[in-house]
């Protein structure tokens, strides 16, 4: 109980500096590779032919939309 409150009250008092690194509207592969560049440090991404066929029917379903 007390790390929660502890918690909850740096919540309440430290500002966030938050700030996504790639915009929603991204495909997931740019949003993969941006990650993996950004966060990673790599040079890019090589994606398999079976990879880019789930990540579009991921996005055809509705889910490209979201966070990686």
């Amino acid at each position: 109980e007390a790390l929660a409150k502890e918690v909850i009250a740096t919540l309440e008092t430290k500002e966030s500096h938050f700030a996504p690194i790639y915009p929603d509207e991204l495909s997931l592969k740019d949003k993969i590779t941006t990650v993996a560049k950004e966060i990673y440090g790599a040079d890019g991404v090589q994606f398999a032919g079976s990879a880019l066929k789930q990540l579009d029917k991921i996005e055809e379903m509705g889910f490209g939309k979201l966070p990686v």
